[in-house]
């Protein structure tokens, strides 16, 4: 009762009340600013600190989203400080932000090409769509200038200009033509039609920011004597609000861009979808459901050696099956024995290659090795298949190819600059004994290779000033690598792999 009976009071003494704004019950935030020193200092991220406490308040911008037919609201934007702000709309629905849904599901198989892209190249672009979102790794910046375009009634375009000094000095590093947009103008004046008071009160500040959210497309480099750059064209595809301010088409308009770049698995897997037409026989029948060309190669299994884990009944099988077909799928739920059974197929089609001669067409092919390529959709996991081999006593000799990334964490490149987060730092770390000693950035380091004293010595010479390395320094890194290439008959930049 006495609960009952200070909530009824409450409730009087809030309708007695006059009216009033909220903005006066919003903290009051102070930013503090770098010293011209301070500004000397290039970094790629600012911190921002905001504390809170139960009770205070959060300056929130609302929105509208549809769930089972019917507009609900939803937070939008959530102001930390006066000049940021977290778009929570994208945050939310990356989907419907940055792409749209599919309209038909997958299926086992496609009477042709074109039916293939047209049904997977939506679901690629929700995906990338999706992980670029959850990667957390945008880039934001202030005060841009968009030059936007209405190409239809209810469509936008628009491009974007980049000088290549702040490319250079911000480590934009990732593919532009490839990226998510997140546009906000914000201070802009909010034009209400509500006559009565008591409505309008409730629209607090008087002030919004106009968001928009575009895909692009294409990219421009654009070299002057004055100003080089890069002059990035994006759609929009997402509009939350269907007013657009006038201040959006003047001319010098600046923006706050907040570019979310594609991951580089999910970019790779978009072009294969779209390039499945040059594809060769093989490729297209697996993807179309299609019958798979069967190459009979009757492979013998020899005895494995020791320190390789014994496989049961269904590993068998399928280890069978791979070594008597073209193509073979091995699926299995976490914990099934899938990674041993890789190294066992890895180990038998070693010892066939080793005891068979190699089949060429070109006379130039006659004295390359055979190599196997062992890639994996992660570093862990071809890491682990690598730890298998290593502990087996008659192991293939094998080289670790890691991807660029990997190899900047240990050797980075002259005036670096790149942050790189720390889930990178997490999941890109090896065991020690992988990292020296097959490890192909490490090995091209040690006194095996022939240009390795070249390649210690520029080394040595990162830790100058970038306009002090030398020609003869550069060229001995790539001679360095060129070797350990040659030893293994190929090389990966880019990929995440083991080659025997």
């Amino acid at each position: 009762k006495s609960v009952h009976h200070s909530w009824l009071e409450k409730t009087k003494q809030v309708e007695n009340q006059s009216v009033m704004t909220l903005s006066s019950e919003l903290p009051q935030f102070t930013t503090n600013l770098c010293t011209s020193e301070e500004q000397k200092v290039l970094e790629h991220e600012v911190n921002i600190n905001l504390r809170l406490q139960p009770g205070d308040t959060l300056q929130v911008q609302m929105t509208s989203e549809i769930k089972r037919g019917y507009h609900v609201p939803a937070v939008q934007l959530v102001h930390v400080k006066p000049k940021f702000e977290i778009c929570v709309n994208h945050v939310h629905s990356p989907v419907t932000c940055f792409s749209e849904s599919a309209g038909d599901p997958s299926r086992c198989y496609y009477s042709d090409t074109t039916e293939y892209i047209r049904i997977w190249k939506p679901l690629c672009e929700m995906e990338s769509a999706a992980t670029a979102v959850a990667e957390s790794d945008s880039i934001i910046i202030e005060n841009l200038v968009v030059h936007f375009t209405r190409t239809h009634e209810d469509t936008l375009s628009g491009n974007i200009f980049l000088p290549q000094t702040w490319i250079s000095e911000w480590a934009l590093e990732c593919n532009l033509s490839k990226c998510f947009l997140c546009i906000r103008k914000r201070g802009l004046e909010l034009k209400s039609t509500v006559n009565n008071l008591e409505d309008s009160a409730q629209m607090d500040p008087e002030w919004y920011t106009w968001v928009a959210h575009g895909v692009t497309c294409r990219v421009e480099e654009q070299k002057n004597t004055t100003n080089d750059g890069s002059k990035i064209e994006f759609y929009v595809n997402h509009l939350p609000m269907e007013e657009i301010p006038k201040c959006v088409f003047e001319k010098n308009t600046c923006f706050t861009v907040e570019i979310i770049p594609k991951l580089l698995p999910d970019i790779r897997k978009e072009n294969a979808v779209i390039s499945i037409t040059s594809a060769s026989v093989i490729v297209k029948a697996i993807a179309l459901g299609h019958h798979i060309p069967k190459e009979v190669l009757c492979l013998i299994q020899f005895l494995l050696p020791n320190g390789l884990p014994n496989l049961n009944q269904r590993q068998r099988q399928a280890v069978d099956k791979a070594l008597n077909n073209t193509f073979t799928l091995i699926q299995g739920p976490p914990g099934t024995g899938k990674t041993v059974v890789g190294v066992n197929i890895v180990y038998y089609f070693f010892e066939f290659n080793s005891k068979n001669q190699r089949k060429f067409v070109d006379p130039q092919d006659e004295k390359k090795k055979q190599v196997i390529l062992y890639c994996g959709p992660s570093n862990k996991s071809v890491d682990v298949v690598a730890e298998y081999l290593l502990k087996s006593g008659d192991s293939p000799k094998c080289l670790r190819v890691y991807s660029q990334r990997v190899e900047m964490l240990d050797y980075p490149y002259p005036d670096c600059t790149v942050q790189f987060s720390r889930r990178t730092l997490r999941n890109d770390c090896s065991s020690p004994e992988i990292r020296l000693s097959i490890t192909l950035h490490h090995r091209m380091r040690q006194d095996q290779n022939p240009f390795s004293s070249h390649i210690r010595a520029f080394d040595k010479r990162i830790q100058l000033p970038f306009s002090g390395l030398s020609r003869d320094a550069q060229l001995g890194l790539g001679q360095g690598s060129g070797w350990a290439s040659q030893e293994r008959s190929q090389s990966c930049s880019e990929a995440t792999a083991l080659l025997f």
